[in-house]
């Protein structure tokens, strides 16, 4: 079995932090630009499908670390953490941009904390609490000052990038409580060979396959989609696990302050406008994950 203790953050937890941060942020860059070209439901589809593909021989190699008998929180590893809030967040990103996805994704710590406070026998501290809690505020400055949030007249879907977070944090949370001693990739991995078979399935049924012959843009979105699922949904979970097993899920849920920094960066070089309050907000929301570290 795979173990390890809490411990407070070292540089190599950062480091990977900012690797996370660099590889999610980039993610609703080509979440905007598949569902451009597919239907949400149907790049939520071949993001699953690839994702389980891409996690089969890493299952075969952690097979004999894994408790299968702990098939529960795996499942909900499967659905919570990817399945649900990539569905979300794919509908979501037809009518707000990356940005704004990448500064509502930033919730997830909040959320986290709540709901492992909650239910989860979570402790915590005024460090935590008043991280948290400023991260949160530089998420909202970024909200209502980002030029090009529009978010009046998207409320509800930006809505489902919030709810969205509400999954991850209680992703975040089973790992944490029912999977620390589980190797990060026997994790991510097993959580797909539960449920894979559901998502190609959902490949014919959503129409997906067809599409990627039939749309003009096909092969070019399902490269996009290639891209989320090897490096934002296999690569970035084994990371995430990774990170929860070596800290804590506040520290790890952390990372979602810093995704708003290189969504913005990302979206920036796509034609989406930064402004002074955008430099603001990053810079509170830096200012909160090192206070939450504490």
């Amino acid at each position: 079995m795979y173990d390890t203790t809490t411990r407070p953050p070292a540089t190599s937890d950062w480091f990977l932090m900012f690797l996370l941060a660099t590889v999610w942020g980039g993610s609703f860059f080509f979440i905007k630009h598949s569902v451009q070209i597919f239907q949400p439901m149907q790049m939520a589809m071949w993001r699953m499908a690839l994702s389980t593909a891409l996690y089969l021989p890493i299952a075969a190699a952690f097979w004999s670390k894994i408790d299968w008998k702990r098939w529960k929180p795996l499942l909900s590893v499967a659905f919570f953490g990817s399945a649900i809030p990539n569905f979300l967040f794919a509908i979501a990103q037809q009518h707000v941009t990356s940005s704004l996805a990448g500064v509502l994704n930033s919730l997830t710590p909040l959320f986290t904390l709540l709901i492992g406070v909650s239910f989860f026998q979570m402790g915590f501290t005024r460090y935590k609490v008043l991280g948290v809690t400023l991260g949160l505020g530089g998420a909202f400055i970024l909200i209502l000052f980002n030029s090009k949030s529009a978010t009046t007249g998207n409320a509800f879907f930006a809505s489902l990038c919030a709810l969205a977070t509400v999954c991850y944090a209680i992703n975040a949370n089973i790992v944490n409580k029912h999977l620390r001693d589980m190797h990060p990739a026997g994790i991510a991995s097993a959580a797909f060979v539960l449920t894979g078979l559901l998502f190609f399935a959902g490949l014919w049924l959503s129409g997906a396959w067809q599409a990627v012959q039939t749309q003009e843009h096909g092969w070019q979105g399902l490269g996009y989609i290639f891209y989320l699922a090897a490096l934002g949904t296999v690569g970035g979970n084994i990371l995430y696990f990774l990170l929860i097993q070596r800290t804590t899920a506040i520290f790890a849920t952390s990372v979602t302050y810093l995704l708003p920094i290189f969504a913005m960066i990302v979206g920036a070089f796509d034609g989406e406008t930064l402004g002074p309050m955008d430099l603001v907000g990053t810079a509170v929301i830096l200012a909160g994950v090192y206070i939450a570290r504490k």
